[in-house]
């Protein structure tokens, strides 16, 4: 067991690159693991970690506390089905909506003072724009999270990261 993930480590197996797993549902969590993730997200090619609160992959319901650094790009998707909800805990960050072309529809700000609670519906590409060097959120979503249920988009995912 690695000593900088130590509490990480105790509480969730990694089933993938930057993507824990907690072993079961009902863990309480604080600055602790946040600061892992983010030692986790800086040594991933994604520049992103999550913890998935759900023990399983193939569950229906999905909370996920997410670290994604300013250097993080997001492709832009949407869900086949279902919501996606995301509740902001620290940083800032552009919600990005596009049209089937990859051209901005809306964004909301995120963060303190900005929005702090969003929700996509199904049919919108979207994807987030990092402003600050660190965005921390927690999203939720109807699951499972498969290829079958979320689409990426085929225009670039070159996105602006202020909204001046």
């Amino acid at each position: 067991m690695s000593s900088s993930l130590r509490i990480l480590e105790s509480i969730s197996k990694q089933t993938s690159e930057g993507v824990f797993h907690a072993n079961t549902w009902g863990l309480n969590w604080g600055n602790e693991i946040i600061d892992e993730l983010k030692s986790v997200a800086l040594k991933s090619p994604r520049k992103r970690s999550r913890l998935c609160l759900h023990p399983f992959k193939n569950e229906s319901h999905q909370e996920m506390l997410i670290v994604m650094h300013k250097s993080a790009i997001e492709k832009p998707q949407k869900r086949t089905h279902g919501f996606d909800s995301k509740i902001v805990i620290h940083g800032e960050a552009n919600l990005n909506y596009f049209n089937d072309e990859g051209e901005i529809l809306r964004t909301i700000s995120l963060g303190q003072n900005k929005s702090l609670y969003v929700h996509t519906r199904s049919d919108e590409y979207h994807a987030l724009g990092i402003v600050s060097d660190w965005f921390v959120f927690l999203e939720i979503l109807g699951g499972p999270f498969t290829e079958l249920t979320t689409k990426f988009a085929d225009f670039p995912s070159i996105l602006p990261k202020t909204s001046d």
